[in-house]
């Protein structure tokens, strides 16, 4: 019985140290379809630099009606110069007491294509149910919230006759 196991571990040993040569020298992963065959060389991914800026505006307290033009802006202070992704996006979302999920709109941004050091970018208030419980979240390299603010219908719009998409979306009354 001992020179089985002896001879089960020697075997092992062998194996592993074929398998860890083979891997040095021709990995299989390397060789996928578009490289022909060919062993491509492993080249590791250089450092990232994510961007996270603070959502400077809106704010807490900040009130945004229905349809206006409105402007986002973002402290771009502490930019580093490669950014991953320099691509902005601008979604909205509500907060539900309760519930960690954002809510947020993916299929209707507010704003996309926009550069993330441009510190800003326009756009309209969607036709939404009155709340104090929405967010603007900028995304790109990064996702980065703002405080909960509020939407509001002006003295001479109705909630009534809402289209469907985004204010079905958001039903939390």
């Amino acid at each position: 019985m001992m020179f089985i196991c002896f001879t089960s571990s020697l075997l092992l040993s062998a194996l592993l140290h074929l398998n860890f040569a083979f891997v040095n020298g021709l990995c299989l992963p390397c060789q996928t379809p578009l490289s022909g065959g060919k062993v491509v060389p492993y080249t590791p991914l250089g450092r990232r630099s994510v961007y996270s800026p603070n959502v400077i505006s809106p704010s807490a307290g900040t009130v945004w009606v229905v349809g206006s033009e409105v402007t986002v802006t973002w402290d771009t202070r502490d930019r580093p110069k490669d950014v991953t992704n320099p691509t902005g996006k601008l979604l909205l979302g509500q907060i539900v007491e309760g519930d960690e999920n954002e809510h947020l709109d993916f299929d209707h941004p507010l704003a996309a294509g926009f550069d993330l050091g441009d510190g800003h970018v326009e756009c309209t208030v969607p036709e939404v149910h009155s709340g104090h419980n929405y967010i603007v979240v900028l995304m790109g390299d990064s996702g980065n919230r703002s405080p909960a603010f509020e939407i509001a219908h002006s003295s001479n719009q109705s909630e009534t006759g809402l289209p469907g998409g985004w204010a079905s979306t958001f039903v939390f009354l």
